[in-house]
């Protein structure tokens, strides 16, 4: 069991389970499957690529995972900068053609999963100390401006030409006359959503805070309730009133 579980440390925790995490685990797995579901189609779509694309690559990985991890907080799946990068490193090569887009798609998978086993192999894990944070800003910098360019063609209706974001841009202002209101308002109600929920979630943590160093814990809440809000939302918080629920 010993060398079983330096190997496979899932299997060490499958061995111990207990009946009572059932429930619990039930209730997150539906919880991340359908946050997690439409988020690896879209960030497929940024990549390229067909929505199912993304269902392929996020579950077997979660499964996997699950048995070969260390880690119980790590979050498993495709993300945005990845999808990206796929399709800034891939788009020209592939000159339009889906089957030959999808072939270096999976052998660009392929080649990062060998790269990064190598590098766990040969412990090259301290490299990631060594970036700097303005490096770090420029990346993220970068990677924000590729995903503008690209989403403008898809939040406005104007088609959009072009494999970099100044030409993206170009081409987005020479067709302004193509603008689909419809695309628009649509955007921008998901955009105020975002963004309205940002904000309360911003004041539901800075009420917590307060409570917090008042001496309030919410101890009697379910797991479940996020640690910022449970102070507004859980009735069994020692600082839950109707008022906190209604601010939050």
């Amino acid at each position: 069991m010993g060398k079983y579980g330096r190997v496979i440390p899932g299997w060490t925790v499958l061995r111990g389970y207990r009946r009572a995490w059932l429930a619990g685990d039930l209730l997150a797995g539906v919880t991340v499957a359908a946050y997690l579901v439409p988020q690896v189609m879209a960030y497929a779509t940024i990549a390229g690529l067909p929505p199912v694309t993304g269902l392929w690559a996020a579950f077997p990985a979660l499964i996997v995972y699950a048995l070969l991890g260390s880690s119980r907080s790590l979050s498993m799946g495709p993300e945005a900068t990845t999808a990206l990068m796929t399709l800034v490193a891939i788009k020209p090569l592939a000159a339009g053609h889906p089957v030959q887009y999808a072939r270096l798609a999976s052998t660009l998978a392929l080649l990062t999963g060998l790269m990064a086993l190598a590098a766990w192999l040969l412990r090259l894990g301290f490299f990631a100390d060594l970036l700097s944070r303005p490096v770090l800003v420029g990346y993220l910098a970068g990677v924000a401006l590729i995903m503008i360019g690209d989403q403008l063609q898809r939040a406005t209706g104007v088609p959009v030409r072009g494999q970099v974001f100044f030409a993206q841009v170009g081409s987005f202002a020479s067709g302004l006359d193509h603008v689909k209101p419809s695309v628009v308002v649509v955007s921008l109600s998901v955009l105020g959503f975002l963004l309205l929920l940002r904000w309360h979630c911003t004041r539901a943590e800075s009420a917590s805070s307060a409570r917090s160093r008042r001496g309030c814990r919410p101890s009697g809440c379910p797991p479940w309730i996020p640690a910022c809000c449970a102070n507004c939302c859980c009735p069994r918080s020692p600082c839950w009133s109707w008022a906190s629920a209604t601010t939050w």
